[in-house]
């Protein structure tokens, strides 16, 4: 299950029955970040050699009344202000939890004073989900 931090508990509303990504937020205008890193994480020893891929999906709202020009993305929200805080996490030291790497990007997120929600979550895409196997087939 990927990590998720929501700061607002009006978001879980506007996420219901919505995948990531696809999340509305009524009058808001909404940044979208999809990045895949490699991020030093994890509990198990294992993990501590070396960074695996760790995919990123941030979202970003600010409300549409707030927009001076709203043909101007750069009043919206700074997508790269995201995709940097996001990048930047390649460089930092194993962390045990995806939990501390999502307060980073949200942090930045709220370093523009623009956004009032965001949504951020992580995982592993290539974390041993176990095996099936028929006891004929076995051996």
């Amino acid at each position: 299950m990927p990590a998720v931090v929501e700061h607002f508990p009006d978001l879980a509303a506007a996420r219901a029955g919505v995948q990531e990504g696809n999340s509305v937020l009524a009058n808001h205008w909404c940044a979208s970040v999809d990045a895949t890193i490699d991020l030093r994480t994890g509990c198990n020893p294992l993990e501590k050699h070396g960074p695996q891929a760790v995919i990123v999906h941030a979202d970003a709202w600010a409300p549409v009344d707030v927009v001076a020009d709203p043909h101007d993305i750069r009043q919206v929200i700074d997508y790269e202000v995201i995709f940097l805080a996001i990048r930047k996490l390649e460089g930092n030291p194993h962390s045990i939890c995806l939990e501390t790497s999502i307060l980073e990007v949200m942090d930045a997120i709220f370093s523009m004073a623009i956004s009032t929600t965001a949504f951020v979550s992580m995982h592993k895409p290539h974390v041993h989900n176990g095996q099936e196997r028929r006891r004929s087939r076995w051996r």
